[in-house]
């Protein structure tokens, strides 16, 4: 199978930055900057999606609601990929509920747009396709992780992959939602979380989230924090990363 080598500097979207440069000139006129925002919808489960989105440094949670009205994550999706790959793939409605968990910049594209773009560019098939095997890929190692770890394992995870995703040691982020990513009560994650701010591996005020410790937070992480970095490392093996993203995908598993 080809591999893929990042040919457009400056472009933060790892999946964008894959194409070449004919097939990336061809799709910027398509594409629009838009910031979204901490808890905005961008996907309901049975609705038609009405903009996919290339994460530039907002980071999207895509989760499985339940009966109860709880909702538990199953994919974190950053500058490593994009939402809206039911349209490519299906029917065009999305299958998860949708949200923006941490804000910050994407490049969206109506869904016309969309299938336009990848009607005429041939590579960006076949990203598409390379992309939802490693979504597949984090998805399984998401539940199994939910069925077999304890939730300082899991909680450690969802740290180290939201950080890889931000790009920056410090994010906004409430006990509640990470609660709700994870599946469990919040006074579950406070529990945990005071535990690893009084081992120094997180710095906690106000909603405001500090990494201060990263090694000993893969430390305290299970192995499913590596095995689905390892995962996105062999999508992009031959990519140049965004710098944000260089100490997430290199040297670290």
């Amino acid at each position: 199978m080809q591999r893929l080598v990042s040919s457009i500097p400056g472009e933060r979207n790892q999946l964008l930055a894959a194409l070449s440069p004919a097939e990336y000139e061809g799709m910027l006129p398509r594409l629009q900057t838009q910031h979204l925002t901490a808890k905005q919808v961008l996907g309901m489960p049975d609705e038609p999606i009405q903009r996919v989105y290339f994460p530039r440094g907002a980071v999207i949670s895509l989760l499985v609601p339940m009966e109860s009205g709880a909702s538990v994550e199953a994919a974190t999706v950053g500058w490593e990929g994009m939402f809206g790959l039911p349209v490519y793939l299906g029917d065009g409605l999305a299958q998860d509920e949708t949200v923006c968990q941490i804000s910050g910049e994407a490049a969206s594209m109506s869904v016309t747009a969309f299938r336009q773009a990848v009607a005429d560019c041939p590579e960006l098939q076949t990203l598409l396709q390379r992309y939802a095997l490693a979504l597949m890929g984090q998805m399984a190692r998401t539940a199994g992780c939910n069925r077999a770890h304890p939730v300082e394992e899991r909680c450690a995870r969802w740290l180290l992959m939201t950080h890889d995703r931000v790009g920056q040691d410090e994010f906004f982020l409430t006990h509640e939602f990470l609660a709700a990513m994870l599946g469990v009560r919040r006074a579950s994650v406070t529990l945990v979380a005071g535990q690893f701010q009084q081992a120094g591996l997180i710095r906690y005020r106000r909603g405001n989230l500090t990494i201060v410790d990263r090694e000993g937070l893969e430390e305290a992480s299970c192995e499913d924090y590596r095995l689905t970095h390892h995962i996105y490392e062999r999508l992009y093996r031959t990519a140049t990363p965004p710098p944000q993203l260089a100490r997430a995908w290199t040297g670290r598993g």
